[in-house]
């Protein structure tokens, strides 16, 4: 019993110098991954209660100099509190309607 304990400290110490010594990966910038996951705009609106998702985009920038024109469409019919995400995803459904959820 003596053997097992000591063979667990034993393998838990090298474990932990394992950890501890290893070199931390370089995390590459945003803008220079390489994904191929497209970008998406997405808008969360309070009134309505809405999520819309604006895409594909090939490309972050791309993405943020299309982000206004969504946002003035949706001032103009009337949406409030619009918030703004940008985002490497692919959604599923495009449009949310949190209050149609609701009923």
């Amino acid at each position: 019993m003596l053997g097992v304990f000591l063979s667990l400290v034993f393998f838990t110490f090298l474990c932990i110098l394992f950890f501890r010594f290893q070199k931390p990966q370089a995390q590459p910038e945003l803008s220079q991954t390489t994904s191929t996951s497209p970008w998406w705009v997405k808008i969360i609106t309070e009134k309505p209660r809405c999520t819309y998702y604006f895409g594909p985009f090939d490309s972050l920038q791309e993405a943020k100099l299309s982000q206004a024109g969504y946002i003035e469409d949706l001032e103009q019919e009337g949406a409030l509190k619009i918030a703004v995400d940008i985002l490497q995803d692919q959604p599923t459904v495009l449009t949310i309607d949190e209050e149609e959820e609701d009923e």
